[in-house]
């Protein structure tokens, strides 16, 4: 038994499943202080009004007292001058005194007459002091009360955790992980594979990438005192045992599963069906000793290689018995894919551990690669069946057959042991596969695969403007017109009468002028303005391709069921964030967003997270509304 020791790696190893952590930015919980600021009073108007006033008449008064003092003062000099001018000097030095005194008094009721100005003045200037004052008090008050409630803002949401556990819905018993690199495949193991351990126990670990990413998973397991046992593949074949306790169907089914692969035609099936006969009668001559050894000894028997020390002189009657010689090609093939396999389990070590990785190595071929991942599926099912089992972890599941990855997934679930595939393409056995569980989307470089994974997570209904139609016109009319006329008249008669000798004279002239002008000017302008939009309904991705290309390594789009909804989360599976405070290993119930109108950062939802659907009765309106776009915060810049 290992030693426990401390390190961050020990943290992640608390029970509750999680993939990851959702940052749920805690500032969109700060409220605004609503409290409007005072605004500054004003003096009443009537005491300026009155200054103004007293202003007007200002100098007039000041100036006429002032004039007929010293101008009474001197007419009383110049009477003196003319009238007494015999005064002795104290009657000029009394006359003076009384000039200067009603200079002086004529100054005084100068002054008293601008009197009231000056109060005036005097009570302007004191209220437009107590105004400013009072207007200072109030804006110190209202700003102790607004740094009290940020202050209180600030202590209540300093208490709040950011990081919250992203953790697969209740009733689902797999997790497809798709796309990735890596780095993140390794982190997602670490966090995810740690929650495993410490919620369901045992794991059984298969690593077809190649990279041997469950280094720090290992760490982990040692650092909190549980047994690792890590086998390489082809490396260390001889020490891992997966046919022994199959039963001769089993591996006949798994054999020909690995040979035939995923091809139906009909002489496929053919084929499939005499290898499956042919094989069921050897391992009935084998049985109960299966291995591959004996298994590859047989067919060397059948392929006249009788020889076979690993076989028993009755085995080796019996078998030749059942080799036709037409089968001599079928059995050469069968033999080419059990070849590489010939040393599985002949070196078993059968001690158990809380965590079992096999690891596959740089070395393996690819016929040996096929024919191992098919055994392996299937000594993993009959360990679900057999053994308890809390968790299986399968990377690199993209050649494993589709049916063996759902007998296995249906298998899991009636035993309700916690299946997590790795796929590295969303291609060929990944888009049969997946959707059997719940579905983590990681990078996906290429833009097919993106596009597939957004047809995955799914589209939705949106009304967008197709067409906006903007119209401006106008017309001017400018009339002038100009009349003028003229009309002359002259006239004029005579007469002339002579009788009698008197003699009658009469002329009459008469001469008129008419003339009319007229000037007529109008003017018309218009106006007119029209703008009109039209909406159209679209169909588009709920999370775009672009973004599912350009995920950070440690990131991941979770698709998660909500009864019979969906929900995207956006979550972030760095080791490391660990460390960082307000982080929780569980779940966070965050409590409704405050109203847009009283937050600093108005919003109707936390960003990291994407309503995609929502169940609800025909005919009606669902009662969430759905988000057409995915905003998130840092993701693709890099």
């Amino acid at each position: 038994m290992a030693t426990p020791t401390s390190g961050p790696l020990s943290l992640l190893a608390v029970p509750g499943e999680r993939l990851g952590w959702i940052f749920n930015d805690r500032n969109l919980y700060r409220r605004r202080y609503l409290e409007a600021p005072p605004q500054p009073s004003f003096v009443p108007f009537q005491m300026v009004e009155r200054v103004q006033r007293w202003e007007k008449g200002r100098a007039k008064r000041a100036l006429i007292p002032l004039v007929t003092g010293a101008g009474v003062g001197a007419m009383l000099i110049l009477c003196g001058l003319g009238v007494w001018g015999g005064l002795t000097p104290s009657g000029w030095i009394a006359m003076t005194i009384i000039a200067l005194f009603l200079t002086f008094l004529g100054g005084v009721v100068a002054l008293l007459a601008n009197l009231p100005l000056f109060l005036s003045r005097r009570a302007l200037e004191a209220a437009q002091h107590k105004v400013e004052a009072d207007y200072a008090q109030a804006q110190t008050d209202w700003e102790r009360r607004r740094q009290e409630h940020d202050r209180a803002q600030h202590d209540a949401v300093d208490q709040m955790v950011e990081w919250g556990a992203a953790t697969p819905a209740e009733g689902s018993r797999r997790v497809d992980i798709v796309g990735g690199t890596t780095y993140g495949w390794e982190a997602v193991l670490t966090i995810y594979g740690g929650s495993l351990l410490a919620t369901r126990g045992s794991m059984l670990l298969v690593d077809f990438s190649g990279a041997a990413l469950c280094g720090e998973l290992t760490q982990l397991a040692t650092s909190t005192g549980r047994s690792v046992k890590v086998s390489q593949f082809p490396k260390q074949l001889p020490n891992i045992d997966l046919v022994s306790g199959l039963s001769a169907d089993e591996l006949v089914d798994c054999l020909v599963e690995a040979i035939h692969g995923d091809a139906q035609s009909s002489s496929n099936r053919a084929e499939r069906s005499q290898d499956s006969l042919l094989l069921r009668e050897i391992c009935q001559v084998l049985a109960p000793d299966l291995s591959m050894r004996r298994l590859l000894a047989a067919l060397h028997v059948l392929t006249e290689k009788p020889e076979q020390p690993a076989l028993t002189a009755e085995e080796r009657d019996r078998l030749l018995e059942l080799g036709p010689k037409e089968s001599h090609q079928r059995l050469r093939r069968i033999e080419s894919f059990v070849s590489p396999l010939a040393t599985l389990g002949t070196e078993p070590n059968n001690d158990t551990a809380d965590l079992t990785c096999l690891v596959a190595g740089t070395d393996s071929g690819n016929a040996q690669q096929e024919l191992l991942k098919d055994l392996i599926v299937q000594w993993l099912a009959r360990q679900v069946r057999h053994e308890k089992v809390g968790s299986i972890v399968l990377v690199g599941a993209d050649g494993v057959n589709h049916r063996a990855i759902e007998r296995l997934s249906t298998l899991c679930e009636r035993q309700q042991v916690r299946l997590v595939l790795f796929f590295a393409h969303l291609r060929e056995e990944a888009l049969q596969t997946i959707g059997g569980g719940e579905v983590a989307l990681m990078r996906l470089g290429n833009h097919r695969e993106a596009s597939q994974a957004a047809e995955f997570v799914g589209k939705g209904h949106r009304f967008v403007i197709s067409r906006l139609t903007r119209t401006l016109g106008g017309n001017e009319t400018h009339t002038v017109s100009d009349t003028e006329g003229e009309a002359v008249t002259q006239g004029g008669s005579a007469s002339y009468s002579e009788g009698h000798r008197d003699i009658s004279w009469t002329d009459s002239r008469h001469w008129g002028t008419t003339r009319n002008w007229s000037r007529t000017v109008s003017q018309a302008d218009g106006t007119n303005w029209s703008d009109a939009e039209s909406l159209q309904r679209v169909y588009e991705y709920a999370v775009e391709p672009r973004v599912l290309q350009d995920l950070p390594d440690y990131a991941l789009l979770h698709v998660k069921g909500i009864g019979r909804g969906s929900v995207v989360q956006a979550v972030e599976v760095d080791p490391a964030l660990v460390t960082l405070p307000r982080l929780s290993m569980e779940p966070l119930e965050l409590p409704p967003l405050p109203d847009p109108a009283e937050a600093v950062f108005p919003a109707t939802r936390q960003p990291a997270q994407v309503i995609v659907s929502a169940a609800y009765p025909l005919g009606q309106e669902p009662s969430v509304r759905r988000a057409t776009e995915v905003h998130l915060p840092g993701w693709g810049t890099q």
